[in-house]
């Protein structure tokens, strides 16, 4: 019967208006399509609708989402809150960056209110904890209907993921950055038993021994971020189709055995040596090659660099190379010719260097002296590169390097250069 006079309301007040010429499109809107509008809201934006009219008094109180950032927000406030709140349709919780004395209150009430409702995308950054007086981590890695976790705290020093019961079985994504916290193979092989439909991992902390072998094994995996990298690794991930890595230091081992891997984004590939042999099928490339560190290094520890590049294998299905340079005082862009050579089916090519780069003019004449000698060598001719991208600051580095790259490409009146 309420229903019946609430409809009534509702459609006497829409022939109302549209009598007055003043048809309000939005608000007769049904309540499972507003609330869908402002899921894409912060909370606070969202409870803010409900001063608009009558009829958005409660919409907010059923959105789907709770989107709370950088807000000083006390226990009391969430309990009124969540008594507010109506209805089960509970989907997503994002959370960021509360520094307040009873933050760690807030953040498991919300947490506690997420999971009792089955929510399956859980994003929390930015949180400083100097203990865990209750198990944050024990409340989200046991969350069965979990799809999606985004998760970046700092302390929690009093406990280790090897203490943690997991239970993730839905997870599909899962970002975790525990800067302060030491993880072990054996902890993170729990990790990664209890999340058997994985399909992306990103994960940044610290290793509890340089020395000890970390393996990633995970068999639906197909998106792989380690940053930082450890130095010894092992993955044997048959579905991997990206992977990141980023180490600190050389490897003492690397072994990857990932057939499906396409594409592959490197830091200082120096430090990866005789990795580049493991990935012969990649199809698309990014790498760093350089850092400003260089600038200072001797010209025998450069050549050293070049000498790694020199010996790589030939990339027949590489299609897309993507290089980000820092381009140091005694550093050429030979070394970027030298990877083209590995990539003789190359399609598409974007070249980018470091805004802090800096060129001496001695140094520049040198190099183009010596890219002009090297035309003449037997160089693979990249016959289907199509695509050509520079962003050098320079112009006349940018217009030099064009042109020795265009004396290699026999097809280059085709090409679509942009810079």
């Amino acid at each position: 019967m309420d229903n019946l006079i609430i409809s009534r309301r509702r459609r006497f007040r829409r022939h109302l208006q549209s009598e007055l010429g003043e048809e309000d499109y939005l608000s007769n809107l049904p309540d499972e399509l507003l609330h869908h509008i402002l899921s894409f809201l912060p909370t606070l934006d969202s409870i803010r609708t409900s001063v608009l009219a009558r009829r958005w008094r409660h919409v907010w109180t059923s959105v789907p989402v709770i989107d709370f950032s950088y807000l000083p927000l006390k226990s009391s406030i969430i309990d009124r809150f969540l008594a507010s709140r109506g209805g089960d349709s509970f989907s997503r919780l994002h959370f960021t960056g509360l520094r307040r004395v009873d933050r760690e209150n807030v953040v498991y009430k919300l947490v506690e209110y997420a999971k009792s409702h089955d929510a399956q995308h859980v994003t929390l950054l930015d949180f400083f904890f100097e203990q865990c007086r209750l198990s944050l981590f024990d409340l989200l890695f046991d969350w069965p209907s979990l799809v999606s976790l985004d998760l970046r705290v700092v302390g929690c020093k009093s406990r280790t993921l090897s203490k943690c019961i997991f239970r993730l079985n839905n997870l599909k994504t899962l970002s975790l950055a525990l800067p302060e916290n030491t993880i072990r193979n054996e902890s993170l092989a729990k990790l990664l038993s209890g999340c058997p439909v994985l399909e992306e991992l990103k994960l940044n902390a610290d290793y509890l021994w340089d020395d000890e072998l970390i393996q990633i094994e995970a068999p639906n995996l197909l998106r792989l971020t380690l940053i930082p990298t450890p130095t010894n690794l092992q993955i044997n991930c048959q579905k991997l189709e990206y992977l990141r890595l980023n180490p600190d230091f050389s490897f003492m081992y690397l072994h990857v055995e990932a057939p499906s891997l396409t594409s592959v984004r490197l830091y200082n590939i120096w430090r990866f040596r005789t990795f580049a042999h493991t990935v012969c099928d990649v199809t698309a490339v990014a790498i760093i090659l350089s850092d400003e560190c260089l600038s200072g290094f001797s010209p025998k520890f450069l050549r050293k660099y070049k000498a790694v590049i020199q010996g790589f294998p030939i990339f027949h299905n590489l299609l897309e190379l993507k290089i980000k340079i820092y381009v140091a005082e005694k550093l050429s862009l030979d070394i970027v010719l030298d990877l083209l050579r590995c990539a003789p089916n190359l399609q598409s090519l974007v070249v980018t260097a470091y805004k802090k780069a800096r060129w001496y003019d001695e140094d520049f004449d040198e190099w183009e002296k010596s890219s002009s000698s090297r035309i003449n060598e037997p160089l693979e001719p990249l016959e289907h590169l199509e695509r050509v991208s520079v962003n050098m600051k320079s112009k006349r580095i940018r217009s030099a390097f064009l042109k020795t790259l265009s004396d290699r490409v026999p097809t280059w009146d085709r090409a679509v250069v942009s810079y």
